[in-house]
């Protein structure tokens, strides 16, 4: 409404852009400009991410493909937030937010610049420990391996040969769940391995 404050109706203005394409309503309060034909859009979806809702960083699938952990495509934006889980459906694409307690919130991550502004990004150790504190019922370093390459075909060579074990160790002193502790002792041990 800044930018539209020379007009007699800034809110009338703001709807004919919005009619014309020439800017998107994201949700309530949040617009980005519109995408012209055979253009990439001025802002990645991935800026948007903590401000459609936040404080959220990306994570999870999204951030497992990001950093090429993961071969799959993924259709949505997937964050995690220390609020509510949520989920929104948007005009430019879907964010699924999901919520962990504040202690484990700000370990791990870093701001990625992207086209448009910047957005929060797990660091590859925490996005995988995200999503491993989200699978109940595994607590055993010896089922580790079939979760990793069966059940989230995760890359296993490059998370042994890359991980940071502190990082790992880090996150699962915070998460304080069976999965992720599980994780950190199973790496702690491949890593073990290849070092002798």
């Amino acid at each position: 409404m800044d930018r539209l404050r020379d007009y007699r109706a800034p809110r009338d203005r703001l709807g004919l852009l919005c009619e014309n394409g020439e800017v998107i309503r994201v949700r309530k309060g949040l617009y980005v400009p519109g995408v012209r034909r055979g253009e990439e859009p001025p802002v990645d979806p991935l800026v948007l991410s903590g401000l459609v809702y936040g404080p959220a960083y990306v994570s999870l699938e999204t951030a497992l493909v990001h950093h090429g952990l993961i071969p799959e495509r993924v259709e949505e934006i997937t964050c995690i937030t220390s609020k509510r889980a949520k989920l929104f459906e948007t005009p430019v694409g879907r964010f699924r937010y999901e919520p962990v307690n504040e202690r484990v919130f700000g370990i791990g991550i870093r701001l990625e610049p992207a086209r448009g502004g910047s957005y929060f990004l797990a660091e590859p150790e925490k996005a995988l420990c995200d999503r491993l504190a989200m699978i109940s019922g595994l607590s055993a370093a010896r089922d580790m391996l079939t979760t990793l390459e069966d059940d989230l075909r995760v890359d296993v060579d490059t998370v042994v040969s890359t991980f940071r074990l502190p990082l790992v160790e880090e996150i699962a002193d915070a998460y304080r769940k069976r999965s992720v502790s599980a994780f950190h002792r199973w790496l702690a041990k491949q890593q073990k391995k290849t070092s002798t």
